[in-house]
């Protein structure tokens, strides 16, 4: 064993549960997102009296003695920062009559401090922009105080609709499913350093009870917004049984508001003389049969009052109004201001698919149109915003050449005189069957489109005929004439197709394989800085040309070959060139 992890040892199976714990957080996370990455840190600070302790210690993934010794530099001032942190706390002065309340107390306030500590010690280092840091509360350990660190990646964490306040009524409430399942995942990795020496497997849950627990506590911030103490708890379980039943044989499609009784924006449209308590199911999936687009089942969590709808302009900064929309037979989704937060099928909670982002419908407009201007490009998007507004899902094809095509589609679609239409006819034109088709300077030339197009092995069986009828389309028109499509689901989602990869520098690859020529004329070549430049060759393959791919390879093997030190090395495969890959990918 190294000097270095005699100096900062805290257990003999620290390593062991830092692996045990990287591990469930990749398979976790990745479930959601592949792009959040996981990383894993144990901080320990010494708790005790003690000569030959040291006072901070880390367990991070790296064996390198100079990188683990300057994380632990970092800590080394965590006691001063964290007393400071702790003075101007205005609720750290707080008295309690009991003595042993004032004593838990005291070490809730100690935690904090320590946990927002090394939380701003994390954002002051290199990468701090690009990490969104969680910090589980400390277990003690062989004499030192044990806090968990989670790191993922802050723009993959940053796609998903998240809220602003973390308390409602009093209430702590959790912005996000994903926020809600970083610290479900850290209260679980909190439970596993109570039996410090189990080593791998050290967290007992599985994923999906994982998962399931975040959606509970997700549900807990809507039930809030109800205000009544009665209903902040089981609405999530309440959910799934009114989604799973069906009534006189009919699926369960319509939708619940929830908000305080009363709430400014809520305008009662049937009012019950006697409310329903909605764990009453049966009730409740009966009275859902009259919900539909013009009224919801409105409640305050925990009794329904009536038929009723938003009025006025609902302030989404309020977070006071959330909805619950039944999508299928055992499918329902959580919405904040139409906004999906969590989709629940059979039982199993997901993140909605992304939005698109409007950089990258610009980006990607400008790269299939050519000479196509800014300003028609905001035009195609205030289209694209209000199509999803469409309930049902729908389809816009924006073609270079819409005219040629609704005269060649003429007998599968409902042509109309060209022309621009207001925004407020959008959801009325895209109300049925088909796709709208529009040229890029938002002309539109027909609606309920029906494509036509070529079979192809590009098609995703999971998904529906909407989506694989796109695909077929474009493999038929993608050759001659430039085409984008737009496909909007039911829960507002939005795919692209052709779903262009972004733009990067070109030389920011050009800099990290001169990185990697330096590397392999080194007499004992950095392990670390191999790996880190092998990762981001691999990540972005698509975007090397053939020479790049060959001279990649090349220093590679060399490397490999030469004084690469590791006990554990990762095998490494060619690199190959794309042959879909052009000069429209580098940022000019």
């Amino acid at each position: 064993m190294s000097k270095h992890y005699i100096k900062y040892f805290m257990w003999g199976y620290q390593t062991y549960m830092r692996i045990s714990l990287q591990i469930k957080a990749q398979y976790l996370f990745e479930r959601f997102d592949k792009d959040l990455k996981p990383e894993i840190q144990l901080v320990g600070i010494l708790d005790e009296e003690s000569d030959d302790k040291f006072p901070v210690c880390v367990e991070i993934d790296s064996d390198e003695e100079s990188e683990i010794e300057s994380t632990v530099i970092q800590y080394l001032e965590i006691n001063t920062l964290a007393e400071e942190l702790r003075k101007v706390d205005p609720n750290s002065n707080m008295l309690h009559s009991d003595p042993l309340a004032q004593e838990n107390y005291d070490k809730i306030v100690r935690n904090n401090s320590y946990r927002k500590a090394i939380e701003n010690i994390i954002l002051k280092s290199d990468y701090s922009s690009e990490k969104k840091v969680f910090i589980s509360v400390p277990v003690r350990v062989e004499g030192y105080l044990v806090f968990v660190v989670l790191k993922i990646d802050k723009q993959a964490y940053e796609r998903n609709y998240s809220l602003r306040k973390n308390n409602s009524n009093r209430y702590f409430v959790y912005t996000s499913l994903l926020e809600a399942l970083c610290m479900e995942y850290l209260n679980a990795a909190s439970m596993a350093l109570f039996d410090p020496n189990r080593g791998f497997e050290s967290i007992t849950v599985s994923d999906d009870e994982l998962i399931r627990n975040a959606a509970r506590k997700l549900m807990f911030t809507a039930a809030t917004a109800g205000d009544n103490i009665h209903g902040v708890h089981g609405l999530y379980d309440t959910c799934n049984e009114i989604a799973s039943m069906r009534y006189e044989g009919v699926e369960g499609v319509g939708s619940i508001i929830i908000a305080k009784q009363g709430h400014k924006n809520i305008r009662m449209k049937l009012q019950l003389k006697r409310p329903i308590n909605i764990s009453d199911h049966r009730k409740v999936r009966k009275f859902l049969e009259m919900s539909g687009d013009d009224a919801s089942i409105i409640t305050d969590s925990s009794r329904i009052y009536g038929l009723g709808e938003l009025k006025g302009a609902y302030n989404p900064v309020e977070e006071s109004v959330f909805e619950v929309r039944f999508i299928d037979h055992y499918e329902w989704m959580l919405l904040h201001n139409d906004s999906p937060m969590m989709i629940v099928k059979y039982g199993n909670p997901t993140l909605p698919k992304e939005v698109i982002k409007r950089s990258k419908f610009y980006s990607d407009a400008s790269r299939m149109f050519s000479g196509i201007s800014e300003r028609q490009i905001d035009s195609l998007w205030d289209i694209v915003t209000e199509a999803t507004k469409q309930k049902h899902g729908t389809m816009l094809v924006i073609s270079q050449e819409a005219k040629e095509e609704s005269v060649r589609l003429g007998n599968q679609c409902f042509e109309i005189e060209p022309q621009k239409l207001p925004l407020d006819m959008i959801n009325q034109v895209t109300a049925i069957d088909g796709a709208l088709l529009i040229d890029p300077q938002s002309n539109c030339y027909a609606t309920g489109v029906i494509l036509d197009g070529l079979a192809t092995d590009k098609g995703d069986s999971s998904r529906g005929a909407r989506y694989n009828s796109a695909i077929r389309y474009h493999e038929y028109i993608k050759n001659t004439i430039p085409t984008m499509l737009v496909i909007i689901s039911e829960d507002g989602m939005i795919n692209l197709i052709p779903d262009l990869r972004p733009q990067i520098e070109h030389s920011d690859i050009l800099k990290n394989i001169e990185k990697f020529r330096e590397l392999s004329t080194c007499e004992e070549p950095s392990v670390k800085m191999f790996n880190q430049l092998m990762k981001y060759f691999t990540s972005n393959e698509f975007y090397l040309t053939s020479e790049e791919c060959k001279e990649i390879n090349k220093l590679r093997v060399e490397i490999e070959s030469g004084n690469l030190n590791s006990n554990v090395r990762i095998l490494y495969s060619d690199l190959e060139s794309n042959t879909e890959m052009n000069e429209s990918y580098y940022l000019s």
